[in-house]
This record gives structure tokens, C-alpha cells and sequence, in this order.
């Protein structure tokens, strides 16, 4: 078990913690308000502290418990039931009172390390617990009753397409192709939303193998390509040559760049101009994305990174509100950063910085 030590106090005074002189207030009367639940056994066993959260959650009262040791204790009631089990410095679940609480005991040592007792801290995770089924369950409906289907029906649309159930002529072909394009924007919302699950259940994970930041910009640049021709916006690449291969996730880092290509082009009005340069710099890659954009202002930037939001700016124009907030994070899981310059009207410049890994056999958990 982990040790945590304390000043040596008088065991003839077991209900009182030390004062400490540095600090305004008496530091039992902070661990009495604290948002956990404390509960302290001296090294006889006998319960000698309870603060206030640890009475409301296993619904005692102080003189019921104090001064007594964990057997003297009513079995089968909560506050036995939590002493009682053998855990240790490694939090473990329970169920009290029909609530969810986390329980961890670590031992109290004096400043000499002599073993005092030890502190037992607990926690109700029922809310956090229920969040999580909520999210699992959408996640759930997501992946079943919204992404198989449209699996399916954007293989018949591409089947159509390309004449397997016959000869496609205008208008209908147009009506596909509009199709096709509102289908891949779905699938690309619910695998938004589906990554934004497992970020936040670290289930996200970055494979490290030899790639090349070249051939990933190439094929971004491409795939964007037919999307700016039909706004009218130049897409240009910049010189890549004599750009060194890094150790990174060739999928994840797609993404990244696609995010910031897409946003580029989404908020850049016709005839205007996107531009995506890479450069190798002191062992550091990197990646910039520039457009002449209607830019961002001073008030948004430091918020465009956070999941959901969407700046005035971008009142009418479609979007999740996810896609910098995941482009952050896998960029970031590369040891690297983003960092944004934009002035409004006259357009943004997006730069991702990640630095030249050796380690080809490490894995990276979002």
C-alpha cells in the first residue's frame, strides 16, 4: 500500500488532525469539507476520523462511530461493509446504499515513519457511472442503427453508379452523385462521434510504424481536390521533396489533415485559396494549412479546439463541432501540437508540429 505521512500527533487526541502553521485554517477542518469521503483508523484499529461527506454517504453519525473499532461496528451496514473490505492503494468499486462508490486505503505514517494508522477515501462514481452507460448505449445505436444501415445503402448508390443495375443517365446521375456525397458526410459524422467515444474512453489508439508525411499531404490534397474545383478555390500544394519519413500513425494523421483541409475549404468563400506546405525543422515536422477564409476572431480561438463549439462565424455552415477537437488530440498522442494564427476576413493558418520519433515499435493510448 501506498504510504502517506503526517506529522506525529498526541494519540490521546485522536479526533483532531495537526494544525499546520502555513496554513489560514486548521487541517481538519479542510479534510471535514472536503468533497470526499475520509474515514481514519488509528493503528488500534479504533475509528478515530469521519468527515462530513463519508456521514451523508454511508449515513452515520459521528457519535455512532467514533472511538470504536471496525468490529464493534453493526454488520451489514455500509460503513462496515467499506472498512471491512481488503482493499488496497488500488481503488475498488462497491455498491452502498444502492450509490457506486470508489474505495481506497492507504497507510499513515509520522514524519519518522512510524505506521499511525490508516486512511480509508471514498467517492460516489453512480452519476459517472451512469454517464458511461448513456454514452455506451449510444455508441451502441450509432454503430447498429444508423452506421450498418448506411453501410448498406451507400453500397447500392455505388453500385448504381458505376452501372451494376444498369445504364446511369442525366438527370439521375447527378441525383446519385448528391447522394453519394450527403452519404459519405453522414458516415463521416457518426465516425466523429464515434471517435469522440473513444478518446474519451482512451480507446483510441495511435500505432507508430515508417510513413511518409509526403504521400499522406498527396493523398489529402487529392481526395479534397474535386471538392474545391466545385467551389471555385484553388487548392494548391506546396513543395514536398526532401521530406524524411517519421514514425507515426498513417490513418490518424490523415485525419488530422483532412480535418484542417476540410475546415480550410468549408469556410473559404469562391475564388479564394488554400495552401498546405510541410517542412522538416530541427527534428520537428511541419504541416501548415493556410486560406483566404472568412478567419477567426480573437474572441473564438482559444475556444475552437473544445468539442461542440462553433464560433459565430460559423452560423449556417454545416458541422459538428468535432473535427479540431479530434485532429487536437491525435496530434497531440504524437507528442505534437497545433498552433492557429487567423485574422478575420482576411483568413487562418493552421499548424500541426510533431516531432521526428525513433522508437518504430511504441503505441500511443488517446
Amino acid at each position: 500500500m501506498n504510504s502517506y505521512s503526517l506529522a506525529e500527533r498526541n494519540p490521546l487526541t485522536p479526533r483532531r488532525f495537526p494544525e499546520t502553521p502555513d496554513l489560514p485554517v486548521d487541517a481538519g477542518l479542510m479534510v471535514d469539507n472536503m468533497s470526499r469521503g475520509v474515514i481514519y483508523l488509528d493503528s488500534r484499529g479504533i475509528l478515530s476520523f469521519i468527515n462530513r461527506y463519508a456521514l451523508d454517504t454511508l449515513g452515520v453519525t459521528r457519535d455512532a462511530v467514533l472511538g470504536k473499532r471496525v468490529d464493534m461496528l453493526p454488520l451489514r451496514t455500509p460503513i462496515y461493509k467499506v472498512l471491512s473490505e481488503p482493499c488496497g492503494d488500488k481503488p475498488m468499486e462497491m455498491v452502498v446504499n444502492g450509490r457506486v462508490l470508489t474505495v481506497r486505503r492507504m497507510t499513515i505514517r509520522s514524519a519518522q515513519g512510524e505506521e499511525m494508522g490508516e486512511m480509508t477515501e471514498l467517492w460516489d462514481i453512480t452519476d459517472e457511472r451512469t454517464a458511461r452507460r448513456q454514452r455506451e448505449e449510444f455508441v451502441t445505436m450509432m454503430t447498429h442503427d444508423l452506421k450498418s444501415p448506411l453501410t448498406v445503402i451507400m453500397g447500392y448508390i455505388q453500385g448504381i453508379r458505376i452501372g451494376m443495375y444498369g445504364r446511369v443517365e442525366e438527370p439521375l446521375g447527378s441525383v446519385v452523385q448528391k447522394l453519394e456525397q450527403s452519404g459519405t458526410k453522414l458516415q463521416q459524422m457518426i465516425e466523429e462521434m464515434l471517435d469522440l467515444y473513444r478518446l474519451e474512453m482512451g480507446m483510441l489508439t495511435i500505432n507508430r510504424q515508417t510513413i511518409s508525411v509526403a504521400a499522406i499531404l498527396e493523398g489529402c490534397c487529392r481526395d479534397h481536390q474535386r471538392v474545391a474545383q466545385g467551389r471555385g478555390i484553388r487548392l494548391a500544394l506546396g513543395n514536398l521533396e526532401g521530406l524524411p519519413e517519421m514514425q507515426g500513425d498513417a490513418k490518424q494523421l490523415f485525419r488530422v489533415f483532412s480535418n484542417l483541409v476540410g475546415n480550410a475549404l468549408k469556410f473559404t468563400p469562391p475564388e479564394g485559396a488554400v495552401t498546405i506546405t510541410a517542412e522538416y525543422l530541427d527534428g520537428m515536422f511541419c504541416v501548415t494549412v493556410a486560406d483566404t477564409g472568412i478567419g477567426i476572431s480573437a474572441e473564438d480561438l482559444p475556444r475552437i479546439f473544445t468539442k461542440y463549439y462553433r464560433s459565430a462565424g460559423a452560423t449556417g455552415i454545416k458541422g459538428t463541432g468535432l473535427g479540431l477537437a479530434i485532429s487536437k488530440a491525435i496530434t497531440e498522442a504524437h507528442g505534437g501540437s497545433i498552433e492557429v494564427e487567423s485574422v478575420v476576413g482576411e483568413g487562418s493558418r493552421f499548424r500541426v508540429i510533431i516531432p521526428d520519433l525513433d522508437d518504430t515499435s511504441s503505441d500511443s493510448r488517446l
